[in-house]
């Protein structure tokens, strides 16, 4: 187990032990749990567009995905499997598309 040395605001150090950060894993992946303890690591996000900032910044889905699960829509765009159903609306949106309130 790895340790980190984390200084108090008293001037004291703790030694603290932490569990190895692991890989991320794909949402989606229906092999996300096999046999043989492998799983897809999740290497892409999700950028379908879910709103705007007020700003007029894009907020996108970002879901953690695999490259098996994902759907790409251009260059360096790729959809979840949730959001690669949509299949009527253009790799980028224009501001007049509204979408659809989830149900």
């Amino acid at each position: 187990m790895p340790c980190s040395y984390v200084k108090l605001q008293d001037g004291t150090v703790a030694i603290v032990k932490h569990a190895p950060a692991g890989k991320p894993r794909c949402k989606f992946c229906p092999h996300r749990f096999r046999w043989d303890g492998r799983t897809h690591t999740a290497t892409l996000l999700c950028d379908f567009e879910i709103g705007r900032t007020l700003g007029g910044e894009p907020i996108t889905c970002d879901a953690k995905i695999c490259v098996k699960c994902a759907k790409t829509v251009g260059t360096n765009r790729h959809f979840c499997p949730r959001h690669s159903r949509v299949t009527d609306f253009p790799p980028v949106m224009p501001d007049w598309v509204v979408m659809p309130k989830p149900k």
